[in-house]
């Protein structure tokens, strides 16, 4: 089985976890052309230092859909198809990632298979980086920066290291099978492989690689629950690991990873379908919408509800949530998986301050400028 074929069924299987999650049926998706910006207290001033966000949106697997929006927050003007506007043309198929290192932005496009990088103040293209071995699509799936470079894991067992500078790529390093997330702490970099593209056999990789970025090859394995899909860091040398198990006999775990002695721990007791990590807390929520703070270093949940003005969303299930570190904001986006989605912005006190309507299809990322 090609890789191409490989990726379609392994989104299709993931599409029926989720109807079967969420107990609704895909039909088909409809796309909306507004956009609309809603005001919940207009005499509240919006964030100060941020005056710009840009939110990505994956659309669809083989539709060439995905989007990225623009958000200017003093004029509250929105530009629905920013990129489009700026470069003549679409962004391209499935974007499954976006982050800003320097005066660039980084656009992984898991459907088109590479990466576009766009000018941060202008939005205009710069480079589209091909990631192919030979004719044979990588299906890049996440990026992270680290010193001047990027690196990017595929769904070909391998991460891609990429020069800031020239925009050429320098080095690859084989990790497990089928990695997600990544990220850097004490110059390694750990990397999720989730084997999910063998979902139909049960037989799912269930280990976090190590890499050394000296070196660029991999020194280890720490072996964590199955499915293994999301990783982040906090600020006391911890990884917080989310497994997805098999949706089955297997069933999903979050788990914290020590970096110096590569142990891992299990929280049994708590249940994470998405989380985020800003100044030492833990901002999670299940598919019961209840968001949760959780404080790395004492390791108890801190706050039982964040959002305490008891507003709800506008589409049935959160689809992703960003913090903004300028003022501590708290985005969420929303999905029913019909139709374009909506952000929400929450100060750091659990009250909606503002939301723009219909921004795109599963938004997945906001980027904060200035």
């Amino acid at each position: 089985m090609n890789l191409n074929k490989k990726t379609k069924t392994y989104n299709l299987k993931h599409t029926t976890m989720k109807t079967k999650l969420y107990a609704i049926l895909i039909l088909a998706v409809s796309l909306f052309t507004a956009c609309d910006v809603e005001d919940v207290k207009p005499d509240e001033n919006l964030p100060v230092a941020t005056d710009n966000i840009l939110v990505l949106s994956e659309g669809t697997l083989n539709h060439n859909n995905s989007t990225l929006a623009h958000y200017n927050l003093t004029e509250k003007i929105t530009d629905l198809d920013y990129f489009q506007t700026k470069n003549g043309r679409g962004l391209g198929d499935l974007a499954n990632d976006m982050i800003k290192y320097g005066n660039k932005i980084y656009i992984v496009l898991n459907g088109s298979s590479r990466v576009e990088v766009i000018n941060a103040a202008t939005g205009i293209s710069l480079k589209q980086i091909p990631l192919f071995n030979g004719e044979k699509a990588k299906e890049p799936r996440y990026i992270c920066s680290h010193k001047g470079k990027v690196y990017v894991s595929s769904f070909d067992d391998t991460v891609t290291r990429i020069d800031t500078t020239t925009l050429a790529i320098d080095g690859s390093v084989n990790v497990g099978r089928d990695p997600e997330q990544l990220c850097v702490v004490n110059e390694k970099l750990y990397v999720t492989n989730s084997g999910g593209m063998e979902w139909a056999t049960g037989n799912y990789d269930k280990t976090v690689s190590v890499v050394d970025l000296t070196t660029f090859i991999e020194t280890e394995k720490i072996t964590v629950g199955v499915n293994p899909v999301k990783i982040k860091a906090d600020d006391n040398g911890y990884l917080y690991v989310l497994c997805n198990g098999n949706y089955g006999t297997e069933p999903a775990k979050f788990q914290r990873i020590d970096t110096k002695t590569n142990t891992v721990k299990t929280y049994a007791d708590i249940s994470v379908s998405n989380y985020t990590i800003y100044d030492n807390k833990m901002f999670f929520y299940s598919y019961d919408n209840i968001v949760k703070v959780f404080d790395c270093t004492t390791e108890k949940i801190t706050n039982e509800k964040f959002i305490t003005d008891d507003t709800t969303f506008d589409l049935p299930y959160i689809y992703s949530m960003q913090i903004d570190s300028y003022n501590g904001n708290v985005y969420f986006t929303d999905t029913n998986y019909f139709s374009n989605g909506n952000v929400y912005c929450y100060d750091k006190n659990g009250i909606l301050k503002y939301k723009i309507l219909n921004v795109g299809l599963f938004s997945n990322k906001i980027l904060f400028l200035e």
